[in-house]
């Protein structure tokens, strides 16, 4: 009977300690799912979206630790994370208002022109923070926002104004003037980017826009242009048609005088048109004179009527005798 209680006494020890066990692996569990719980409310979970690198710090300070895109534990209070975008970026100023980086204005570069036209020139500017150094980045300029304010809009305009005053106003809108503005901008952002840990991808300038005033004589002198070439055409198509008329004239004579050489050179020719020339229904009288010559006698009912011998025969000569010498 003794052994009986110690069994029922042993089951119970056993059975107290499985419930021990099992009452801490679920007081852990709370604890963890509390730590877990904490420290995403208190700043311990970060996401690094895609297209970004996470600058590490500590107690604000930056680490150099790097964190890749996705998720990510961190200290609570100790550390913090930094997302930097590391793809390419524009920064635009445009005269349009809304259209540049600095919405509800128009925030174009004014420059002057050699000839002091005050102009005002569009331009974008593609670039990104170097993949491999983003916490340098962060530590020398903190935001890529910081940057644009404080490097790359103050190079941009002091490098158009001085560009700018060296090109004249009739150039400074064509297609060379932009490329020397642009080419000019580049230099000097490069220059400004080579000790930063920013990359120059690209300057465009996009627009130059002059005042209404320069715009209007502009368009008088185009429109003033384009009345002398059409003058100019007018005349170069006058003088085509007298140098066609001149030459058409000296073909004509040349016809003429061919023909009147080879009908003094060969008289029967002309006598025998004077011939086919005759009404078919004119009675003809053949006939010669002193020297031979044949002379036409035509009666009937063509509308000059009976003709004498004299008459043919002066007729006929003065034929003869009219065909061009040549």
């Amino acid at each position: 009977m003794s052994d009986i209680p110690g069994s029922v006494s042993g089951s119970g020890s056993d059975s107290d300690s499985t419930f021990d066990v099992r009452q801490l692996l679920r007081y852990a569990a709370v604890a963890v799912a509390v730590v877990v719980v904490l420290g995403t409310l208190l700043g311990g979970y970060h996401q690094v979206p895609e297209g970004h690198v996470g600058v590490q710090k500590s107690f604000g300070a930056v680490t150099g630790a790097e964190l890749a895109p996705g998720a990510h534990l961190i200290v609570p209070v100790k550390d913090s994370v930094q997302n930097v975008e590391i793809r390419p970026r524009t920064y635009t100023m445009a005269n349009t208002q809304g259209e540049g980086d600095r919405p509800g204005r128009a925030d174009a570069v004014t420059v002057q022109t050699v000839n002091g036209t005050t102009v005002e020139i569009d331009i974008t500017v593609r670039y990104r923070v170097a993949r491999d150094d983003p916490s340098t980045f962060v530590t020398e300029w903190r935001t890529v926002q910081q940057a644009e304010q404080r490097l790359i809009r103050p190079s941009i305009r002091s490098q158009l104004r001085d560009e700018a005053a060296g090109i004249q106003t009739s150039e400074i809108y064509t297609s060379d003037g932009r490329e020397r503005l642009g080419a000019a901008a580049q230099e000097k952002l490069e220059s400004a980017f080579a000790s930063e840990a920013l990359v120059l991808e690209e300057v465009q300038v996009r627009d130059v826009d002059l005042p209404d005033s320069y715009d209007e004589a502009l368009n008088r002198k185009e429109i003033a242009k384009q009345r002398v070439q059409q003058k100019k055409f007018e005349i170069q198509q006058a003088q085509r048609e007298k140098q066609r008329q001149e030459i058409r004239a000296e073909a004509d004579a040349r016809v003429i005088e061919i023909r009147g050489t080879a009908l003094r050179q060969n008289p029967i020719v002309l006598r025998q048109q004077y011939i086919e020339s005759i009404d078919a229904s004119d009675k003809v009288i053949l006939a010669t004179n002193r020297d031979g010559t044949p002379i036409i006698l035509q009666t009937g009912t063509g509308p000059r009527g009976n003709a004498s011998a004299s008459e043919v025969d002066l007729a006929t000569n003065r034929t003869v005798n009219a065909t061009p010498t040549g």
